[in-house]
């Protein structure tokens, strides 16, 4: 689980630099949808391995989970958009 997170936020983070660099919006909308897609796996997989993944793995998860979920928020106030306006 820990080469994921590691692999998924690598790829997350070269979108996002990516959007930084050139300003172009569908580097913005790959990497908010990927945020999301993201979000959906980690916590379908952290409720359903609970009981077999490490509680070193499931801090790791949550954080990254919670990380990420922060980074879609500064993405989407930097754009000057609100949820509903996406």
């Amino acid at each position: 689980m820990r080469s994921a997170i590691l692999e998924i936020s690598l790829l997350l983070a070269i979108f996002i630099l990516g959007w930084l660099q050139t300003g172009w919006n569908s580097l913005f909308y790959i990497a908010l949808v990927l945020i999301m897609f993201y979000v959906i796996v980690m916590v379908i997989y952290i409720v359903t391995k609970r009981s077999t993944i490490s509680q070193l793995d499931k801090l790791l998860g949550v954080m990254a989970l919670a990380g990420w979920l922060a980074i879609g928020w500064a993405l989407i106030q930097q754009k000057g958009l609100h949820i509903w306006g996406l």
